[in-house]
């Protein structure tokens, strides 16, 4: 049976806490999110043993929530774990409106999901965060060569791009955002494709990830995506990514549009 997990924040859309989310579900823990507002005696009776509390400020409705959800965590019947997420400011109010003894840990924004998700020690013994990401097979990293991230949940389309690459680049495959995630804090990319429809987290979304960390906020960004929609086009180009292709554009054209990237030549952002 799956560990419940209460998330609770300010701001339940924002990407940063579906970035954290969708880690946690992908750990294999069954994840409800909500927002500060929520009546917390309402946990009393609830099956969640993980609560974690994102505090992106600190507001009225943060110390209410707060204390009242001191009766949940002090019931000994129980066992239940909290954690806070928030810059020191916010830890310090916090600690005037629970009892900090009830706090398992406090981890100070901004925070590295894999460090917390090591502390909470939620991440499954089968688990791994590298678990679908691929280096082409039998083919050593060449310092020489350019590296290239593929990023699609679709394992055919990604095995069938992959292979046209790998005569000219270094190339790793993720299947999904966190994995990629994982990836990019351990190797060097010089150019990442990435799909825009993706479950948990769009293609969108983890462009705006890469943009808000200092070490990924330069790395080129290609969308290489089905997607042909002018709003949804224009909605991704306004994020400033490095270009917008189609998953229709011939094999041959696309390594064409690649390789003028890499040469510093013209780039089409969108096939015709």
């Amino acid at each position: 049976m799956k560990t419940k997990v209460a998330f609770i924040c300010d701001e339940t859309n924002h990407f940063l806490v579906r970035s954290m989310v969708a880690e946690l579900r992908e750990a294999g823990y069954d994840v409800d999110v909500y927002p500060m507002s929520t009546n917390a005696y309402g946990f009393i009776s609830s099956e969640h043993g993980i609560f974690i509390i994102h505090m992106d400020g600190f507001s009225s409705d943060s110390g209410k929530f707060l204390g009242a959800l001191e009766v949940v965590m002090g019931d000994k019947k129980k066992e239940r774990r909290l954690y806070l997420i928030g810059t020191d400011e916010n830890l310090r109010q916090a600690s005037s409106c629970i009892e900090q003894t009830l706090v398992t840990h406090a981890f100070r924004r901004p925070v590295n999901m894999e460090s917390v998700l090591k502390e909470l020690s939620i991440i499954n013994p089968s688990y791994s965060y590298d678990g679908s990401l691929k280096i082409a097979d039998g083919m050593a990293q060449d310092s020489s060569r350019r590296t290239i991230l593929i990023v699609d949940d679709d394992d055919i389309y990604l095995r069938t791009i992959e292979s046209w690459f790998t005569d000219e680049y270094n190339v790793y495959t993720a299947a999904s955002v966190t994995s990629a995630l994982s990836l990019l804090k351990k190797a060097r990319t010089d150019l990442l494709l990435l799909d825009y429809e993706m479950p948990l987290l769009s293609g969108l979304d983890f462009l705006r990830i890469l943009r808000s960390e200092p070490a990924t906020e330069k790395i080129p960004i290609i969308f290489l995506t089905a997607k042909d929609d002018k709003e949804i086009i224009l909605e991704i180009l306004k994020e400033g990514p490095t270009g917008y292709l189609l998953k229709t554009t011939a094999p041959i054209l696309l390594k064409h549009y690649i390789r003028n990237f890499f040469e510093g030549k013209e780039f089409w952002w969108k096939d015709e």
